[in-house]
């Protein structure tokens, strides 16, 4: 009886003692599990951040060639403006002249540096870009011409000018591979494309390009 009575005590007194390790190892099952979930978020966000950031870079390249076809166009320098196309890239004029190749274009941009004066101001707004996929982007947005000149002399105040171009990255550098320009129907300053032609400006363009 003594020798029960001694086992029932040290079996009592071994289950009272490791009853309190089973929340104790719940516990850090569970603070292991929140370590392991917070470590995921980390890096999910880590992930998306980079790529974010990364898609944001892309989009200011893409924007940046608009920028720089109206800086070159400025400039009058048609070399510029065409290095801003693929070697084989294509651009339609607000006339519909249908240009293929950088050579093509740098004879027809040349011959619209008269045009520009010291007060003309040329600059892109409204961009609109979408990228297809992470190499190809299309890209939607608004020319606005000041200050122009007609081809009798007159300073052409407003010329606004749809913009649409397919920008390709090919070894690490955006290219517009496709570019389409036409007047806009309705300018700010009410002058149409009629308005335009009775200025001259189509025919000024046309003749130039």
């Amino acid at each position: 009886m003594t020798i029960n009575r001694k086992e029932m005590k040290i079996s009592q007194t071994y289950q009272a003692d490791s009853a309190p390790q089973a929340p104790k190892s719940a516990l850090r099952g569970l603070m292991q599990s929140l370590g392991l979930t917070l470590l995921a978020c980390t890096l999910v966000l880590g992930v998306t951040g980079s790529a974010s950031a990364a898609e944001a870079q892309d989009e200011a390249a893409v924007r940046t060639l608009g920028d720089n076809f109206a800086k070159a166009f400025l400039q009058k320098n048609a070399e510029l403006r065409a290095s801003l196309f693929a070697e084989d890239g294509t651009f339609v004029t607000p006339q519909g002249d249908f240009l293929q190749g950088r050579v093509a274009m740098v004879n027809d941009f040349g011959q619209e540096a008269q045009a520009v004066n010291g007060n003309t101001q040329a600059a892109f707004s409204n961009y609109r870009i979408r990228f297809i996929n992470p190499d190809v982007a299309v890209a939607d947005a608004l020319l606005t011409l000041h200050n122009v000149i007609g081809p009798d002399g007159t300073v052409i105040r407003v010329i606004p000018v749809k913009f649409f171009y397919v920008a390709v990255r090919n070894g690490g550098q955006w290219l517009i591979e496709d570019g389409r320009a036409h007047f806009a129907p309705a300018p700010p300053n009410g002058m149409t494309d009629h308005g335009m032609a009775a200025h001259g400006m189509t025919d000024h363009m046309a003749a130039h390009n």
